[in-house]
């Protein structure tokens, strides 16, 4: 006997229609998303239908989500903890391997402590939810992920962006905050929210200065020995989100406030276990203040079942290669200097890239569908990038290496791309 079908009420058949109508204009504007199924891990090829592609569109630059002894780290940690880690961390989750990865990242950011987060959107919410109260002014690179630009406005503060790297007019922002004929107006952003955490802390209208260090669309830098001038000038507390520098850039891979040697000027940093460590997970580190307060007054810390010890003894693990073993930052860098520079020759736009993270910026969303599946064809998987990721019109391919792609791989994407270029002028 079959069950009869149930119709659902009015009220949520009209719902559904609407968000089929928006589905449809979806796919007409060439927006449409879904999901390709992997059978594999996240290396330099991937396999997909039964097709096996070169992939160049993880984050995993060091090549270490597959690595031998990060697996054998997380099998080890996996027959002695067991699969879950039961509870948030302060019921019933804090096992000894999340201290140990705590105490190593502290050393590694050379900070007085580190907090692990189930991942770095929530760390970075964490942070400015816990730690910004509602009088406070945060300004953000126009260009930040969307987990500071959703956890800076989360945070009650008022929110305020400057054009991308244009420090000029940060300074001018600050300069119209501090010429005395401001009152700080929170409730013209937010409708008068009040962040119930952070308001407990001591009532001082603090300046923000929040931004990426490598931003993930472009692969650029921010210029952070200028943003900690402008945080000395105008005394703000600089926050930093390394999650795609951790493990890549600056000395030790500890990231670009570590390049341009201002790792103190910088107030609080986030990182992510996810990307270049190949884990997954993010982590905070500062002042040991900074870190207690997050432990007791954070809800993505208190209210959450902490990560398995699988993951935490296998980041642990991927952070001893990364620093043992320089030539993987070495070599993903000197690889993105050479794919740029090919494909500045054949006359794409790649932006301002200092980072494994390569943009072939094509226009429309139409364009960078015909281009990802040219490039499927010659079997290279690398998937359209468009807005919402993107600003309008800069769609584009997210090309990102990885250590452990070969000379031979890079080659066959070189060549690709000549034949592309062939297919798409005028693509800028």
């Amino acid at each position: 006997m079959t069950n009869p079908v149930s119709i659902p009420p009015p009220a949520i058949q009209h719902w559904l229609i609407r968000l089929r109508d928006d589905l449809a204009q979806r796919k007409r504007d060439h927006l449409w998303r879904e999901l390709s199924p992997v059978d594999g891990p996240a290396g330099t090829e991937v396999h997909i239908g039964g097709k096996t592609y070169l992939q160049f569109c993880t984050n995993n630059y060091l090549g270490l989500a597959s690595d031998p002894e990060v697996i054998d780290a997380a099998r080890t940690a996996l027959e002695r903890w067991g699969v879950g880690s039961a509870a948030s961390r302060l019921v019933a989750g804090s096992m000894r391997s999340h201290h140990d990865l705590e105490t190593d990242l502290a050393e590694f950011k050379h900070a007085e402590a580190a907090l692990v987060f189930s991942s770095g959107y929530a760390a970075n919410m964490a942070v400015l939810t816990t730690l910004a109260a509602s009088q406070d002014i945060l300004l953000s690179d126009k260009l930040n992920h969307a987990s500071l630009v959703d956890a800076a406005h989360a945070s009650g503060a008022e929110c305020r962006t400057f054009p991308h790297r244009n420090y000029q007019r940060l300074t001018s922002l600050l300069d119209h905050y501090t010429s005395g004929n401001v009152n700080v107006n929170r409730s013209a952003h937010h409708g008068g929210a009040v962040n119930p955490v952070s308001d407990a802390l001591p009532s001082h209208r603090q300046f923000w200065i929040v931004t990426d260090t490598v931003f993930s669309m472009d692969g650029d830098l921010t210029d952070m020995a200028a943003l900690a001038r402008v945080a000395r000038q105008y005394e703000a507390l600089l926050m930093s989100d390394e999650a795609h520098a951790t493990g890549v850039l600056g000395p030790d891979g500890r990231g670009v406030a570590a390049l341009y040697d201002v790792d103190n000027d910088v107030a609080v940093s986030v990182g992510t276990l996810s990307k270049a460590l190949g884990t997954v997970g993010g982590f905070v580190t500062g002042p040991r203040p900074v870190i207690e307060v997050l432990l007791n007054r954070s809800r993505q810390f208190i209210y959450t079942t902490a990560l398995p010890a699988a993951c935490t003894a296998a980041s642990r693990a991927a952070l001893r290669i990364s620093r043992r073993e320089p030539w993987r930052r070495q070599r993903v860098l000197m690889l993105a200097q050479h794919v740029r520079q090919e494909l500045s020759s054949l006359g794409y736009q790649t932006g301002a890239s200092e980072s494994p993270i390569i943009p072939v910026i094509l226009g429309s969303a139409r364009q960078a569908l015909e281009a990802s599946a040219c490039l499927r064809e010659h079997n290279i998987f690398i998937p359209a990038i468009r807005p919402p990721a993107v600003p309008p019109n800069t769609a584009r391919l997210r090309i990102s290496l990885m250590a452990t792609h070969t000379d031979s791989q890079i080659d066959h994407l070189l060549s690709t791309m000549k034949i592309l270029a062939n297919q798409l002028i005028p693509f800028s």
